[in-house]
């Protein structure tokens, strides 16, 4: 049976002319589709968000990036295999918890998840900050889960499906920007 998840990466897919193969499930982790952008195949493992026993429609709190990076931990095998084949291999969550789609699934926990939790320097004689970094809680680094070219976020909003991808600056398989279709919002990351 599939995923609400699954059924809106492929309805976007179609609307958008996009050629996909679901995987076939087998005894060995496998990502959950391969898809043709003009030419250039890439793997997609698709994850969704079903609860959290922080959120309500009350009042909710979470830490920053812990969604995106428990997704990404959920998702390693299956996005390595697509990388093993030299494909590059996208994570995509759907947020099915919050149907406003914004309870852990704001860029800032995309990014938080990825490369760490923001972190200042402040210059106690000069009494302001003096630079920033990306921190602890990082899920990717020079040598740690470069097999994920990106991780996405797979949303329904009142235009449609949307699919918006944070690259990996440290993937082995890198993507190739030129051939993501225009539908695909692309955010490039830069770290110092």
């Amino acid at each position: 049976m599939k995923t609400k998840a699954e059924i809106l990466f492929e309805d976007f897919c179609d609307s958008n002319r996009i050629v996909w193969e679901k995987i076939e499930e087998g005894k060995k982790p496998t990502p959950d589709y391969k898809v043709l952008f003009n030419g250039y195949i890439v793997c997609i493992e698709v994850k969704q968000l079903d609860k959290d026993d922080n959120f309500s429609a009350a009042g909710s709190s979470r830490t920053v990036g812990s969604h995106i990076r428990e997704k990404i931990k959920e998702a390693r095998k299956q996005v390595k295999a697509g990388s093993r084949e030299c494909f590059p291999s996208i994570l995509l969550v759907y947020n099915n918890l919050d149907g406003m789609q914004m309870f852990g699934t704001e860029e800032h926990d995309f990014i938080t998840a990825m490369y760490g939790e923001m972190t200042l320097v402040l210059n106690k004689q000069e009494k302001k900050f003096t630079n920033s970094f990306y921190g602890r809680n990082r899920s990717f680094s020079e040598d740690k889960s470069t097999y994920f070219s990106a991780v996405g976020f797979l949303s329904k909003t009142r235009e449609g499906i949307r699919v918006q991808i944070y690259e990996n600056v440290f993937a082995k398989n890198r993507l190739d920007f030129s051939k993501i279709p225009n539908c695909i919002e692309v955010t490039r990351v830069e770290l110092e």
